[in-house]
This record gives structure tokens, sequence and C-alpha cells, in this order.
């Protein structure tokens, strides 16, 4: 009878492959890896949002942690640089906050009340700032981003929902240096690398990325019967504020009921002629009432748009974006707001956690 040699070659295959694993991740989170290899991957489906994860992974590391984040859609993220709302808040403190930038473009409230809870839970900072305006609550508004974010494995397993593959990628270094090449063999991978390349250079340390376009005839009302306005005066248009999204704006307040984290809500001051797509400043009015109110229950503090409305008009990319030259201007705000709003609370918004660093 011949010799059954199948079980011990089986287990010696299987032990080498199980030791090369162990190899290549230990060499994944070597300094030499770290370094050559600078793009990091969740496999999640908004490079942008992977650039400011990993982004703020940097900073915590780099400053012992974060006292401040920012919230919100691309309105945040070309609209309020750090590094300026940190300095207006100096002046009148003394003390150096560590903001940190997470706006991402498309997300609207649904998916970021998921990301704020796990920001929250990852680098518990004093403070969370969610900006947000009134596109923000229609339902429709950003569904498709919405969806794919909720369905994506990584993000289901940090929200404590079992997945097998979201929780092998959040642990596995040598899976998030590899994932960036993932589809290196489909034909616009060097267009999808390249703008992956760019969006990084152009975002700075503190999760900032300064938009260069001026808007045009900006401070012109849109006309309902011009073709490029259409659109939008179908979307928002007969404006109701969805029940749903008044539940993710509970959530996102909820948030500061943790005794660590106070949590604020500041409305963008888009301009004024935005306001004719949903039917005049009168709607504007009963949004911030509602909003405000659900804000006052909570427990959080609210900073409604006009508070922070003088930008200049060639700080406007459009009617709802402000460039490089009009986010100066909101950020010193924001600052003078939080000197304020640290005097009536009586704290300076800076965490106290020495160990304020995500978990390895």
């Amino acid at each position: 009878m011949p010799k059954k040699t199948s079980c011990p070659v089986l287990k010696g295959t299987l032990v080498i492959f199980l030791l090369t694993i162990v190899l290549v991740e230990l060499a994944a989170r070597t300094p030499w890896a770290q370094k050559t290899f600078s793009y990091r991957s969740v496999d999640n489906f908004h490079y942008q949002f992977e650039i400011k994860w990993f982004r703020l992974q940097e900073y915590a590391e780099q400053n012992g942690g974060v006292d401040v984040i920012i919230l919100g859609s691309s309105l945040v993220n070309t609209g309020i640089d750090p590094v300026v709302m940190a300095q207006a808040y100096f002046e009148q403190m003394g003390k150096r906050l560590r903001i940190f930038n997470f706006g991402v473009e498309g997300l609207s409230i649904t998916p970021n009340s998921i990301n704020a809870k796990i920001l929250v839970d990852e680098y518990h900072p004093a403070l969370v700032i969610y900006v947000t305006e009134m596109r923000d609550f229609i339902a429709g508004v950003g569904l498709e981003y919405e969806q794919s974010f909720l369905a994506d494995p990584w993000i289901q397993y940090r929200q404590g929902k079992i997945n097998l593959l979201g929780g092998l990628i959040d642990n596995s270094m040598a899976l998030q240096i590899f994932l960036p090449y993932r589809n290196w063999m489909r034909t616009d991978f060097p267009q999808t690398i390249h703008f992956l390349r760019y969006r990084s250079r152009n975002t700075s340390a503190n999760g900032y990325e300064p938009e260069n376009a001026k808007g045009e005839n900006v401070d012109s009302p849109p006309a309902a019967n011009t073709p490029a306005e259409i659109e939008n005066f179908e979307t928002y248009g007969n404006y109701m504020t969805a029940p749903s999204r008044l539940e993710n704006l509970e959530s996102i307040l909820s948030l500061g009921k943790n005794g660590r984290t106070k949590v604020l809500i500041v409305e963008m001051p888009v301009h004024p002629t935005f306001y004719v797509y949903v039917g005049g400043e009168a709607v504007h009015k009963q949004f911030q009432q509602t909003i405000s109110s659900i804000v006052l229950k909570e427990g959080g503090s609210f900073i409604p748009a006009e508070s922070c409305s003088a930008i200049p008009l060639e700080g406007r990319a459009n009617r709802w974006h402000l460039n490089k030259l009009g986010a100066p201007a909101f950020s010193t705000c924001l600052g003078q707001k939080l000197v304020l709003l640290a005097n009536q609370q009586n704290t300076d918004f800076i965490n106290p956690d020495p160990l304020n660093s995500p978990a390895k």
C-alpha cells in the first residue's frame, strides 16, 4: 500500500503560507514600508474619504491628538482653513487648538452621522463641528454616495457590525498598502492613481484643500427658465426637511452626551441668491428655526449662517462653495465664535487626553 503523503504536504504548504502572510504583515509595519508606500486604502469607494482618514491619523500622531474635528461635505473641504481658524482662537484665548478638516465631497448628513461616531470613538475630540446647509436635509440629495458609504464593509465593521472583510482590512497594514493598487490592470488605473496623487498633494496636513475657482454671476439671482438652472429649481424647490435627515442630526448631537465631546452645528453662509431656489428667505428662516430647536433640545450649540456672512464676493467659487479667498474670512469668524462659545461653556476645547491617538 503506498504511503499517504498528502496530509504532511498540505500541512507544510499551509505553514509556509501562514508564515509568508505573517512576514508580509510585519514588513508592512516597518518604517521603510510606511515611507516607501505612501498611499493606503481601506477599500472605501471614496478616495477623498481615505485621504482624510489617513491624513488625520498622521496629524494625530504628529500633534499628540486632535481637539476639534470639522465634518461636512465639500463645503467644509474647501471652505474652512484650520490654521486660520486656530490662529483666530489663539489671538484671544492664548491657546492653540489642534483642528482637522474632515470635509468630504458628496457626503450628506446621513453618512456623516456615521462618520462622526467613528471619529469620536477613535479620537475622542473635545469638539465636533458639523457644518451644514439646507440641501443637506433634502431626502434625495447625496443618495448615491450615501448608499455606497453605508454598504462599505470597512464602514460596517467600524460601526460594530460583523463583517469579516472589513475587519481584515482594518487590522492588516499589508492590505491597506496593497489596496490602492488593486486595480492596476484596469485601463483607467493610470488616471485613477494620478487623481489620487493630485488630491493627496493638494490636501494639507490638517485636511484643508483650497479651491482656486472664482464664481461668475454669483450675486445675480438664478432664473427658473434658464436651462442651466432647471435641475436646481426642480431639486431644491418645494423645500421640505426630511424626517430621516433630522434624525441624522439628532444622532450627531447625541455624541455630545458622552461627557467628553461637545457638538457645534454651523450653518454654512451660502450666497443669499441660493435661497431663490428654495422659495425665498422665509423658507430659509423656517429651516433655521427647525434646526435650532432640535439643537437646543439635544444640548448642542448652533451658529446660523448670518453670524459669519461677511464673505467677499470674490471669495466664492459658486453659490455654495468658498474659494481660497473666502475660506480665511469664514475660518476667522468661526475661530472667533469658538472663543465666545468657550467662555459661555467655561471650557477651552483642548482635549485633555494625552493618549488621544489612533489605535494601532
